[in-house]
């Protein structure tokens, strides 16, 4: 491929490498330049433009990053059509990622590629992108290409495969919030779980509870013990040697999930869980767990390999910290949260209705919803106000809720939130966007978002989910404040999710009421509201 600065009387046939603005007028890159555009270069006043020329045997930027891509794409994978040089490579399926050597591949091939792709054991989604494959320059010889179909291993997502799990929880009934995240756990890679025995906390019982299992059609047993399993010796391990099971591995190198056990009996992978199971953060016994689904090998030596690169947190609140400063403080912790109410619009939806106003049984929509987050003793409560805001303030007269003015409300929801965020200060680690005309959010599930960024590290974004569907609130890290605080127009926290993908930790919720929100006339009438004129 050429590249060169021409001048415009002698760049026909070539194409276009940069736009040309001029006078009002603008021609885009990857113009092919003919007569036609000649004249308009000249008569923009334009001498000279950057363009490029493929010769024989090149290759244009789609094109060659879809061969690339193609090449090193295998099972579970698909290669989305390219453009402007970019081919995507996109799972098919749920299950983990392997990227073999077919992205070092690409990179080694040529300067001209720039290829990258998750890591591997990554658990995705159907429809998540994978990988992707840029081309750099507008095009190159297609002999580059070579190199690349002879890399060893091509990328592939391994499918979760459907299984059966049992669980034996031995000394006590475990709480619902502790079901809740092990179904929620084993849903997400394919399985079923019922829990199968609740049996006394000793060695007799558990030996006798593994033996039932053995014939039973399960291939995952799981044991939630009433302690943690902290010595080969210990009631859960030697129960399973009794029972004709074999000890694989105590212990992986996670934090947090040191204290799994890792065991077989009649070929049914036997788990004991670690305590960190029962949260729905991110833990050891995930990874295992989604390697077991995929039908990946669980031996000692591949857990042993888990502690380079691995899960490493500080939990709140450990007696013993890692800080090497006694003076150290931990950014976190729900004692540092906030909860935005945005009630400043006009609810232009609801035509002649003030929606917010508008009464659910005895009390406004506006109240339902803040009344769920008075609950909750350690969030600070900040609501913002421009339509009507006289009207908000004096049916929000609790102490605890701050109110703050939007005068430019009208221009749209991106405006209120930034103002909502920009009032609170450096302590705030955590902010929780609500909806004022959502009043049906149950408190427990914004206790299990505060839950889950109280047990998650890094600049998570925390999203509640109704059978898979996504819904509000949502729980920001202050990491994400200063973007938040750019925000105008109508535009909202969409872009920066988009932008954050890998920060999103998703919570399922038995909640319907984070996908309901009053928008229209029809959708007050239906649930009974009372609607209040403007």
């Amino acid at each position: 491929m050429r590249f060169e600065e021409r001048a415009v009387v002698q760049s026909e046939g070539w194409t276009l490498a940069h736009s040309v603005a001029c006078a009002g007028t603008r021609i885009a890159k990857g113009t092919l330049i003919t007569p036609v555009i000649i004249n308009r270069l000249v008569t923009m006043g334009v001498q000279t433009i950057q363009v490029f020329l493929l010769e024989d045997g090149d290759l244009d930027e789609n094109t060659a990053a879809r061969r690339a891509a193609e090449a090193i794409t295998g099972a579970g994978l698909t290669v989305e059509l390219a453009g402007k040089g970019r081919a995507n490579i996109i799972a098919q399926m749920d299950g983990l990622f392997f990227p073999g050597g077919g992205i070092d591949a690409v990179n080694a091939a040529d300067d001209a590629f720039s290829a990258a792709s998750l890591s591997a054991y990554t658990p995705v989604h159907s429809g998540q992108l994978a990988a992707t494959i840029k081309l750099v320059p507008y095009g190159l010889p297609a002999q580059k290409l070579d190199n690349i179909h002879r890399a060893a291993q091509r990328l592939e997502v391994k499918p979760f495969r459907k299984f059966s799990a049992v669980l034996i929880v031995t000394g006590g009934v475990p709480t619902e919030k502790t079901l809740a995240s092990l179904t929620s756990r084993i849903q997400q890679v394919g399985g079923t779980l019922h829990v199968r025995d609740l049996v006394d906390h000793n060695q007799q019982a558990v030996r006798e509870a593994l033996e039932q299992a053995k014939d039973d059609g399960a291939e995952l047993i799981l044991m939630l013990g009433a302690s943690a399993i902290s010595d080969k010796r210990d009631i859960i391990p030697t129960a399973l040697a009794e029972a004709g099971g074999e000890l694989i591995k105590l212990g992986m190198p996670a934090d947090p999930g040191n204290l799994l056990m890792l065991g077989k009996l009649n070929e049914k992978t036997v788990i004991g869980l670690p305590g960190c199971a029962r949260s729905p953060a991110l833990n050891g016994f995930d990874w295992v767990l989604e390697r077991f689904a995929a039908r990946e090998p669980l031996n000692a030596q591949i857990l042993s390999a888990m502690g380079t690169g691995g899960l490493l947190k500080e939990p709140a609140g450990r007696k013993i910290p890692r800080a090497t400063h006694a003076n150290q403080s931990r950014s976190g912790g729900p004692g540092n949260m906030a909860a935005i109410v945005l009630a400043a619009g006009k609810s232009s939806r609801a035509k002649n209705s003030h929606k917010l106003l508008s009464l659910l049984t005895d009390k406004t929509v506006v109240r339902t919803t803040v009344d769920s987050l008075l609950a909750i003793k350690e969030l600070t409560i900040v609501t913002v106000t421009g339509h009507a805001a006289k009207e908000i303030e004096a049916c929000l007269p609790d102490q605890k809720v701050s109110f703050v003015n939007n005068p430019d409300f009208d221009q749209g929801m991106g405006t209120s939130l930034a103002t909502g965020i920009g009032v609170l200060d450096e302590t705030i680690t955590h902010a929780l966007i609500c909806l004022a005309d959502m009043p049906f959010v149950m408190r427990t599930t914004i206790e299990k978002l505060i839950e889950t960024a109280t047990d998650t590290d890094g600049a998570a974004i925390i999203v509640p989910t109704f059978h898979g569907k996504r819904g509000h609130p949502v729980l920001w890290h202050q990491k994400h404040f200063a973007q938040l605080r750019q925000l105008k127009g109508d535009t909202g926290g969409k872009k920066i999710l988009s932008d954050n993908s890998e920060k999103i930790i998703e919570v399922p919720v038995d909640d319907p009421g984070i996908l309901i929100d009053l928008d229209t006339p029809e959708m007050l009438a239906q649930f009974g509201i009372i609607s209040t004129d403007r």
